[in-house]
């Protein structure tokens, strides 16, 4: 399981969402075809059974669910940022704490960042 697949079980994206928008940004760069991206984006199994290939209008709509997701986890910092149940400080140190996010992280780095990043929202949630 990667770092990624960790973190999603405790965000506001669901992991075909989070494969969605890998592929996403892969598209955007050039790197692959929207058609690939799709077909990447439905490999997996979900409660036993083999994925069904999504098509394309299905791929769409999970990027923009995945965005729209985002968004409004963006909006709810700034709003607990707004109200003072979080501070800006601690906001920032737990961005640095992930970086430019495209390393791989082993898995004691992985687990380490989990118990560090565990420990801060306890702290920084009033």
């Amino acid at each position: 399981m990667s770092f990624l697949e960790k973190l999603v079980d405790q965000s506001s994206i669901t992991r075909r969402q989070l494969e969605s928008l890998a592929s996403y940004l892969r598209v955007s760069s050039g790197e692959i075809k929207l058609k690939d991206a799709a077909s990447l984006a439905s490999q997996g199994r979900t409660k036993g059974k083999k994925e069904k290939p999504l098509t394309i209008g299905s791929y769409y709509r999970t990027v923009h669910q995945a965005r729209a997701n985002l968004r409004e986890s963006l909006v709810t910092v700034v709003i607990a940022l707004w109200l003072g149940m979080i501070r800006v400080e601690d906001i920032r140190r737990l961005f640095e704490l992930v970086g430019g996010g495209t390393r791989e992280l082993s898995d004691v780095e992985s687990e380490q960042f989990v118990q560090v990043l565990d420990a801060l929202l306890r702290r920084i949630i009033v």
